[in-house]
């Protein structure tokens, strides 16, 4: 590495081990009192998790969802997540019971003795070893994520299908452009040729509709900051529409899934310079919220609800909130509806230092029973509730059904207790569409995720919204226009690379790091730039930046890598 190069990245990992260290005596310290918690059982146990990351909320569970881990032995505290408290976590060696382990992080912390051996476990976990679809996730994880010990040390995240295959008009679920299409239909549904069109079309949207009823302001779109973990994320579904994918910008590369193809985004060429070009555009013309950059996640969420015309960022906006998508002539998006090895980026754990491994085994066991989570995310079964259940059928309530077809889902659906039941947002072992033991009333399985119910599938098809969408667009779903436009991928050359992807070393780890903190602060400055030869600086000094500090040989050592997973990948299919 040039010299230069070095001695920025060694200044960055002394400013790193400064901010680790700084944390490291809070890292295993309770919530603050602004996180929402329960009050749990004092007769039993509490074993702490820690998520993956932020949008799940902290401190200890309650509710309903508190009353079934009670049920089950423990109590559960959820540890709030940082990047800063990851970092003070993974120095410290203070675990929690339970932890979302970062792959780049798993080989180290197996090697230092920080994580439970299952192996010798595995007659408690029997929702993992009665499930085939998980038989090839762990032949996986013992070959490539056990620090070449071939035992278990985590189980994967997300194995099997994902919702999407059972769900209504979202089937490609954020891959998708999505208008907000009442106000979309104000302006007479003008035909959109690219996305230049796109930007006139939610200028027209905003002038129309300024505000809602109440006075609350429609933006054109919105980003967060708060989502710049390993890259700037701003640009995810700008690639979505596209049938691009995100997983590799912090290594300074996008994936061309359609055509199985990965390029360097430091390049005016790339769907990089055009993303933040487009997203400039839309910030110059008055569409981009200005207080983008102040956002975080949660907050982004709560704008994007009902008064964003053009979901962009991360977040894409869902049918239930009124939007519906479309899709611009010549794209075409993939997306892949079914994970075989899980999670690429996270697995999950238990601590060797807990003193609670029964606990944690139960838990573990719960996040593979699909009946478990449906439980979790839905309440409990009863009339008044979301379900009652009369032997292996699942129906839902009156009342359910009532504020499903008769609100605007603004507000939670209120369960029998006066409890308001709330998303709990966070990966299991087990995908989203997942079936349930359980069957409707004509013997048909039951999904894990009630957006593959029937009966809410009927009510959506005869919101009066999707009615015009489906006029408008003269298609009868969004799967039927994709398909009848060639424009739907659902296999690529590049499926699961990440799976089988090399973990960078430490010098390695320091250089992406101290680049990831360079293009993401130049990439909010060509977001906010006030003129075009403005935005071509920050362009030009942020190449010439990263280039300092090792772009070249982070890409190509990535590239290698990529070639390397594919080799991987298929002589595993082959097994």
């Amino acid at each position: 590495m040039k010299t230069k190069a070095a001695k920025r990245v060694l200044s960055a990992a002394l400013t790193a081990v400064i901010t680790a260290s700084a944390v490291i005596g809070c890292a295993g310290q309770g919530d603050s009192e602004q996180e929402k918690g329960g009050s749990g059982s004092s007769a039993l146990p509490t074993i702490t998790m820690y998520p993956a990351n932020a949008s799940l909320t902290s401190g200890l569970v309650g509710g309903h969802k508190g009353e079934f881990f009670a049920e089950n032995g423990f109590n559960l505290e959820v540890w709030a997540h940082s990047d800063e408290r990851t970092n003070a976590i993974l120095s410290s060696g203070d675990l929690p019971d339970i932890m979302y382990v970062p792959k780049e992080n798993l080989n180290d912390m197996i090697e230092g003795g920080m994580l439970l051996n299952l192996d010798d476990y595995m007659d408690q976990l029997p929702n993992v070893t009665d499930n085939e679809k998980m038989d090839v996730a762990l032949n996986y994880i013992r070959t490539y994520n056990s620090a070449d010990t071939g035992s278990l040390y985590c189980l994967p995240l997300n194995v099997g299908d994902l919702i999407t295959v059972y769900g209504f008009n979202d089937q490609t679920e954020r891959n998708a452009l999505k208008l907000l299409w009442e106000q979309f239909e104000d302006i007479g549904a003008p035909e959109i040729e690219n996305f230049d069109d796109l930007l006139d079309v939610m200028e027209e949207m905003m002038a129309a509709s300024p505000e809602d009823e109440a006075g609350n302001p429609f933006y054109g779109t919105v980003l967060n900051s708060g989502s710049d973990t390993d890259y700037f994320a701003g640009v995810t579904l700008y690639y979505r529409w596209q049938g691009y994918d995100t997983a590799l910008l912090g290594y300074l590369l996008e994936e061309d899934m359609v055509n199985g193809t990965v390029s360097s985004i430091l390049s005016t060429d790339s769907k990089y310079y055009e993303a933040l070009k487009w997203l400039n555009e839309a910030y110059t013309r008055g569409l981009l919220d200005p207080d983008s950059i102040n956002t975080d996640r949660q907050s982004m969420w709560n704008k994007t609800a009902n008064h964003v015309m053009v979901p962009s960022g991360t977040l894409p906006g869902w049918a239930d909130g009124g939007y519906y998508q479309y899709l611009v002539p010549g794209t075409k998006i993939y997306f892949n509806g079914t994970s075989t090895y899980g999670n690429g980026d996270y697995v999950i754990a238990i601590s060797a230092e807990t003193e609670h491994v029964e606990e944690c085994l139960t838990l573990l066991n719960l996040f593979n029973d699909p009946d478990a989570i449906f439980r979790i995310l839905n309440g409990p079964a009863g009339e008044g509730n979301i379900y009652t259940i009369e032997g292996d059928v699942i129906s839902l309530t009156d009342e359910y059904l009532d504020w499903y077809e008769n609100t605007d889902h603004s507000e939670a659906f209120t369960l029998a207790s006066g409890e308001q039941e709330s998303f709990w947002n966070t990966s299991f072992c087990v995908n989203t569409g997942e079936l349930l033991s359980y069957k409707d009333s004509e013997g048909n399985y039951r999904t894990q995720r009630l957006e593959g119910f029937q009966e809410l599938k009927d009510i959506a098809a005869e919101n009066a919204t999707y009615k015009t969408w489906q006029e408008t667009t003269g298609h009868t779903d969004w799967m039927e226009w994709l398909e009848s436009e060639g424009a739907l991928v659902t296999e690529s050359d590049l499926n699961n690379i990440s799976t089988f992807a090399a973990i960078p070393d430490d010098t390695m780890k320091l250089t992406i790091s101290a680049i990831k903190d360079t293009v993401v602060n130049a990439s909010w400055q060509m977001v906010y730039a006030q003129s075009d030869e403005e935005f071509e600086q920050v362009w030009n000094s942020m190449v010439s930046d990263a280039e300092e500090l090792g772009a070249e040989e982070v890409i190509e050592w990535k590239l290698a890598d990529i070639d390397n997973a594919k080799q991987l990948r298929d002589a595993l299919a082959t097994e």
